[in-house]
């Protein structure tokens, strides 16, 4: 219990960072752009005939994004991205502290297994990613309480709504679960953020991949898009083939980084 409480409170800072930086960018997508586009729809339906097919169909940029689910279908990619890199950098943090200060000689010889010291810091970077997209539920709702009754657009359920933007919870778990890995595999960790930047980015242009070349199986190889947002808006709904995949990936990832720090060596100091 010491050690989640520690890990907690050490990652608080930036946990309250990330989650001003999330929901900021959530109000200033569907609270100040949204009403914009909305008002301005001749203009932007001008600008929007100009743009590429391939372009539109990576961006969700389309006649829907006059609606408040057209809008977070077209905002959600940017919200998963600051979520990636958040839970990642919190999976490296946590697992990666006593490397980076290479304390991990001090930490192993207190009278507590290693997978308990494991699982205590993973709960803890499972907090955080539970907190922040509970939050961030919140946040929405109250955002489309006040902007999603426009009358002119085409409405759409409040419970779909909040499916959809569930999805940053299974991003969430994922990319920590990849940070977690990260921390264990790597032999020294010169900047979490960088690392955490990577693979966030990473997961931001893998997107591309099946949405400019049409094959689904990009899908695959491509996190962002197991957790499909417009099956949620669209039918209430994620793909339980995609979930499926995400949970094996996260819980491999999980497990593997179980098993190396349960059974590695402690790196001397250089």
């Amino acid at each position: 219990m010491n050690v989640y409480l520690f890990e907690v409170k050490a990652q608080m800072r930036g946990f309250l960072v990330g989650l001003i930086v999330l929901i900021g960018v959530a109000v200033l997508f569907l609270g100040g752009a949204y009403p914009i586009y909305r008002d301005s729809k001749t203009d932007v339906e001008r600008m929007i005939d100009g743009f590429p097919p391939q372009f539109a169909a990576l961006f969700g940029v389309n006649g829907d994004i006059f609606s408040f689910g057209g809008f977070y279908r077209f905002s959600s990619l940017y919200f998963m991205l600051i979520m990636a890199i958040m839970s990642c950098a919190w999976g490296l943090s946590v697992l990666g502290r006593e490397r980076r200060s290479k304390a991990g000689d001090f930490l192993f010889v207190m009278p507590s297994p290693r997978i308990r010291l494991y699982l205590a810091k993973l709960a803890a970077g499972l907090t955080l990613v539970v907190v922040s997209g509970l939050l961030y539920l919140v946040a929405v709702a109250l955002i489309y309480g006040h902007y999603g009754d426009d009358p002119t657009a085409t409405s759409i359920p409040l419970s779909r709504l909040l499916l959809a933007a569930a999805s940053l919870l299974g991003v969430g778990v994922l990319f920590l679960s990849f940070g977690v890995l990260a921390a264990v595999l790597l032999n020294r960790i010169r900047s979490v953020s960088g690392i955490a930047t990577a693979f966030g980015v990473l997961g931001f242009m893998l997107v591309s991949l099946p949405e400019m070349t049409g094959e689904t199986k990009y899908r695959l190889i491509s996190p962002f898009t197991w957790f499909n947002v417009s099956e949620a808006l669209d039918h209430g709904r994620y793909e339980a083939g995609y979930l499926t995949l995400a949970a094996v990936v996260a819980v491999a990832c999980l497990a593997c980084g179980a098993v190396l720090y349960a059974r590695g060596d402690v790196r001397g100091l250089r």
